[in-house]
């Protein structure tokens, strides 16, 4: 196998999915042995919500925060497509996530801040 920016693109959505999920790229105690892309894409193809493939430490995150961890969720899985040719470029993958990160000033408008503001700062 050659190396081409292709398969660093799929390397990066394996990185994206093992960030996302929590869990390493082959784990055999867990998950029937089966590779982090083959195990996200048997749970999306099951009737379980998206959100399962989460790390549970994340699924309690503000709404806003969950939603751009799931459509960040799709780019990983557009990066580790089974045809290099369907595989968006590096440069592409960069402006998709660049579009899915909404400002800190949005966070609070779905879900509760993530820092409480301190009562006694000026």
């Amino acid at each position: 196998m050659n190396i081409t920016e292709k398969s660093d693109v799929y390397s990066y959505g394996v990185v994206l999915l093992e960030i996302l999920s929590g869990r390493s790229a082959v784990e055999p105690q867990i998950g029937d042995g089966l590779h982090i892309v083959e195990w996200v894409k048997k749970k999306m193809g099951s009737f379980e919500p998206a959100v399962t493939v989460l790390d549970s430490k994340l699924r309690g995150m503000p709404d806003q925060m969950v939603q751009e961890m799931l459509q960040t969720l799709g780019i990983a899985m557009f990066c580790v497509n089974s045809s290099p040719a369907e595989r968006p470029t590096m440069k592409e993958v960069v402006a998709l996530l660049m579009e899915v990160k909404s400002p800190p000033e949005e966070w609070g408008k779905t879900s509760q801040p993530l820092i409480k503001q301190s009562s006694n700062q000026s």
